[in-house]
């Protein structure tokens, strides 16, 4: 590999308290068997991995990943690639360790989306997501991983919410969000908090309460359209799941704090918010887990597809007239999600004109914004990173970004500012349920 000059971006490391925190609750020790020759620890793991052994293995360096790749062809550092990250985790396996290797390795497998475009173009379909998030686990295991995501998962498992809200102020978004929805729409939509209910409703505390109140209040009102018996949970009001981009153990333990809220509130059905990631997991492991106990799981836009099927909610798409769309797919959605057909018919049932960002979704571009990269240090590459799409955009002329994805959302917030002002555009945003909310013509409204 060429020595090009280390990559001036790099994650602010999450410090020994916060990682002792989260230690102590998947019960792992790592003092024991990292602190003197962590390289050793290192070298050994990941010989132990037979995917990741395999999976490096199969790889024939012929670089059609580096064709897809949004952090390759951001930066144009082969470090920071697809084909870059196997060269090093095969150097490791081979036991050639130092300070300088461990640092790199934190430094390039942060760097990347896990969006898994890559897996797609590979002709043997080696996934690199899978392999980044087998070095960041052990990575972790040597007391090595962002302060950013070990933050979100701190709050995730101790309070329920990616932001660490208390359970006053969810409530009182909750009421405001009501609130609005009557004044707007002319419905006094019921909502129960902590209650029993048939459904329990998860949406995204990362932006479903704070950056895109539009989404919240769509899932509301079609819910009450469809006279859906639903409650909210303080204890578990967020579908977000930062532990799949770090530790699988992790993962799990935020993904069973669902599970058990489900079980506590008696519901027979769990529906999954707006969130790319937070639906992998919820598709892929809460709801088998759910079945277990005769509970099924489904994504709030299978609801509203079967909902304008059948009739069930009258919509006026000229309440979303005048702004030309584009759909643009959540990497999860497309490429392990599942969720490709519904949006884009939900979509042509609620806006007049729509264009497609991703001709091909299993090639769907990356936000820029997942996999720990909203970090505040990270901005400066995560903007690299938008402008492939946000070029698009513009070659395209959309004007309004369509986007069922909360990181998506809280990414579009935070970058599109910035690239309208370097080139003099006025692109917006919104998710689906929006567009949605909007054009939802209540059947009973307050007299």
């Amino acid at each position: 590999m060429s020595k090009e000059k280390m990559s001036e971006y790099k994650h602010e490391k999450a410090p020994s308290n916060m990682l002792g925190r989260l230690h102590d609750r998947v019960k792992l020790n790592p003092g024991g068997y990292s602190e003197t020759e962590p390289g050793v620890l290192f070298a050994i793991r990941v010989r132990k991995n037979r995917n990741l052994v395999l999976s490096l293995s199969t790889c024939m360096d012929c670089g059609a990943c580096l064709t897809v790749c949004p952090a390759y062809l951001a930066t144009r550092n082969i470090r920071n690639s697809p084909l870059g990250r196997i060269t090093l985790a095969k150097s490791i396996m081979k036991g050639r360790i130092n300070d300088e290797v461990i640092n790199e390795a934190y430094t390039y497998f942060w760097q990347c989306l896990t969006c898994r475009r890559c897996a797609w173009a590979c002709p043997f379909g080696v996934d690199v997501a899978d392999i980044t998030r087998a070095i960041r686990s052990m990575l972790y295991e040597l007391n090595l991983a962002p302060n950013y995501v070990v933050g979100v998962i701190d709050n995730l498992e101790s309070t329920g919410n990616f932001l660490g809200l208390p359970e006053d102020v969810l409530k009182e978004v909750i009421i405001n969000a009501v609130n609005e929805i009557r004044l707007e729409k002319g419905v006094n939509a019921r909502v129960k908090i902590n209650e029993a209910a048939y459904a329990l409703l998860l949406p995204s505390a990362c932006a479903d309460y704070t950056t895109a109140l539009n989404t919240f209040k769509g899932y509301v009102l079609l819910l009450n359209e469809l006279g859906v018996d639903f409650t909210l949970s303080t204890r578990a009001p967020d579908i977000t799941n930062y532990g799949l981009f770090m530790d699988e153990r992790h993962m799990k333990l935020i993904a069973e704090r669902i599970v058990e809220e489900a079980r506590r509130l008696g519901v027979k059905l769990v529906i999954a918010g707006e969130c790319g990631h937070g639906w992998r997991v919820f598709k892929n492991y809460v709801i088998p887990r759910l079945r277990e106990y005769g509970i099924e799981g489904t994504h709030i836009i299978y609801i509203a597809t079967e909902a304008i099927k059948r009739g069930l909610v009258k919509l006026d798409v000229s309440l979303n007239d005048g702004i030309t769309y584009i759909y643009m797919d959540p990497c999860h959605y497309a490429r392990g999600g599942d969720l490709v057909k519904e949006p884009r018919f939900v979509l042509r049932s609620v806006v007049s004109r729509y264009m497609e960002l991703n001709e091909r979704p299993e090639l769907a571009i990356c936000c820029g914004g997942t996999s720990g990269m909203l970090a505040k240090e990270m901005e400066e590459l995560s903007i690299k990173y938008a402008e492939l799409w946000y070029q698009s955009v513009i070659n395209k002329g959309a004007n309004c970004i369509v986007v069922p994805c909360a990181a998506c959302k809280l990414q579009m917030d935070r970058v599109l500012p910035k690239l309208n002002k370097l080139h003099e555009r006025e692109i917006t945003f919104t998710g689906l349920m929006d567009l949605v909310y909007k054009a939802i013509i209540p059947r009973k409204t307050i007299k």
